[in-house]
């Protein structure tokens, strides 16, 4: 069984960052901002107008896919960055949104 998993990078534009890795492919606000790495980043950063999000799409593993669940996550994490690097892991594809945090709405700019 392979699991499908995203790595997260959000850019406030106060120019902090962070990066974390998530389950499955998340590609539209509502999936980002559910996530607990995206909400301790707002709590960090109050100030911030708008968030950037970059989010890479993996598949660790052979066969049929499925979500990688919290405990895969948690053991990816472990393995450090250069497990994204590895013969296990397959790139997927990358996209690129823009998540306002006051009350302008949600702005999608699609990057290939």
């Amino acid at each position: 069984m392979s699991k499908l998993f995203s790595r997260v990078s959000l850019t406030a534009d106060n120019g902090s960052t962070d990066e974390y890795l998530c389950p499955g492919m998340p590609d539209t606000e509502e999936q980002i901002t559910d996530t607990d790495g995206y909400c301790d980043f707002i709590e960090d950063n109050p100030d911030a107008e708008s968030i950037t999000v970059d989010v890479e799409h993996y598949l660790y593993g052979e066969g049929e896919s499925e979500n990688a669940d919290e405990d895969d996550i948690a053991e990816f994490e472990k393995r450090g960055e250069d497990f994204l690097n590895s013969d296990e892991v397959d790139y997927l594809d990358y996209n690129r949104f823009i998540i306002p945090t006051g009350d302008e709405g949600f702005s999608l700019e699609e990057m290939t």
